[in-house]
This record gives C-alpha cells, structure tokens and sequence, in this order.
C-alpha cells in the first residue's frame, strides 16, 4: 500500500490513507466514532451521519471489531479524540471482515485465560503488552549483536540438527533423519570453538536451543534462544568485560528506543547500569 499513512503520522490538514484493524467502534446515535489500529497507534474516524453518505456511514458502522480495514479522509484537530486528532472519511475499505464473536478481547476490556490465549496467539499478540514485549527483545537482539561487532565479533549460525550431544548435564530430543538417529542441539558450544580455532578469533550466535527437560506445563516447547560468545587470546576477566560491555549495551539500546514499550508494562524505574558489576 505505497500511499498509506501510518496512525502515528497523520497531520491535521492533510489528506491520508490509514490501514489497520477496527479496534472498537461506539455509536451515539447521531455520529459514530470508529477506532482505528495499527503498529504505531490509533487514530479516531469520525461519522456525521446527517451529512454523510448513507453506504459510507453503514460501512464504516457496521464493522465487526478486529476487520481490517483502510479508511482515506481528511484528518482534522479534535482535542477530545485519543490522538488530537481524527480522520473525516471520504471512502472505507474493508479488506477483511472479522468474525462477529471473537474468541478473545485483544483491548483487554473482558481477560481471557492462558489455554484460550495460545490457542488464538495471532489475536492475543494484538494485546498492546504482548506487542511492547517483542518489541523490547528485538531491540535487545539489535543492540546485542551491536555491541559485538564493536568488540571485533563475527557473528555465525550453527547446525541445529546433530550427531551427538554438546552438553552431558542436559537430556536430548531425539528425531529421525533421514533414517538415522540425530538430535536438537542444546549449544553451539562446540561449533564455537571450531570457528574460533578456524582463526576467526572471536564469534558470536543469537539462535535457539534445546533441551529435553520436563516443565509443568504440556505447552512449553523446552526452546530459548541463546546468546553465546567465544574468543581466543583472552582471560576470564577479558570474557566478563565483554559480557558486561554486551549486557549494558541492551540495556542503553532499551532505554534509548524504547520507552513507550515500557510504559505499556509499567516499568517506570527500568534504569542503566553504571558501575562494573560484582565479581
């Protein structure tokens, strides 16, 4: 959708398109105000039904929460809107309606219980909290893998499908391959240590792990994913150095690009390390 204005960068005096899900519509009779979502916010549409078209009102109107939908209109001030602002449509698309009864409430107004969240994850991923978690991991990946390429690191990806265990304090999963028996890696411990012995020197991975280890719960998938460094020419308080070098630039990239997304969970003493860390 090339001319689409995010909800976030809609100006009073223009006119836009916005895209994203019907998150909640509330009628008073003589005007109706539609909610529109999508990953930078939510923006007010307004429908003056005396004095607008009446297929455009009925479209606008009859939505089901959760239809994607595309409104083009003009957006004007309105201090009394979520945003200050709102969009006066000319035209609404609905590109997807949604179910009239929807499994779960993604605004949170009605709770919903674990089990029925994983069972409807792409809705419940549409909770504001659920979205401010992923955010918040990928800009600790991002700064993460920042921070070893400052410390010379070449990052890899090792084989996730092996021969024999990397680790004896840990059970394995087993699977068939190709007729022969292999299993789920619990580490790139070993692959590190030939990269590095290759003369790279110094390698990093971000990538998952496994490990057959019993939970409570019939829904874990015993999965993580790892952040594993390995160096040649290098003591135990160079490793710790460039651990804590790694963990506090996490934490800067966190509170620098991530502030909203921490508001939404109510971390609001979320702060950076400053001095070393206990040895």
């Amino acid at each position: 959708m090339q001319d689409r204005t995010h909800a976030a960068a809609a100006t009073p005096g223009e006119t836009v398109t916005v895209a994203g899900w019907a998150h909640e519509l509330r009628d008073l009779g003589g005007i109706a105000f539609l909610i529109v979502r999508d990953r930078t916010g939510r923006i007010q549409v307004k429908f003056e039904k005396e004095a607008m078209d009446d297929e455009l009102v009925a479209t606008g109107t009859d939505l089901t929460r959760e239809s994607v939908v595309a409104v083009t209109g003009h957006v004007e001030e309105e201090e009394r809107a979520p945003t200050g602002v709102e969009i006066v449509p000319e035209t609404v698309d609905v590109i997807a309606p949604a179910e009239p009864e929807l499994p779960l409430d993604p605004s949170e107004k009605v709770g919903a219980e674990l089990p029925t969240r994983l069972d409807n994850r792409t809705l419940d991923l549409r909770r504001g909290e659920a979205r401010a978690i992923f955010e918040i991991r990928a800009e600790v990946l991002r700064a993460a893998r920042e921070a070893f390429r400052e410390l010379g690191c070449t990052e890899i990806t090792t084989p996730k499908i092996v021969a024999t265990g990397t680790e004896g304090g840990t059970e394995l999963f087993p699977i068939t391959y190709f007729g022969r028996e292999a299993f789920m890696n619990q580490s790139p411990q070993l692959f590190k240590q030939l990269m590095v012995g290759s003369g790279l020197e110094r390698v990093f991975e971000v990538g998952p792990i496994f490990r057959a280890e019993e939970h409570n719960t019939p829904r874990h998938l015993n999965e993580a994913t790892s952040i594993d460094f390995e160096s040649a020419f290098i003591d135990h308080e160079e490793a710790m150095d460039a651990c804590e070098h790694v963990v506090r630039a996490a934490y800067e990239g966190v509170a620098a690009n991530c502030a909203d997304q921490l508001d939404t969970l109510g971390y609001d003493d979320f702060s950076v390390p400053t001095e070393a860390f206990p040895r």
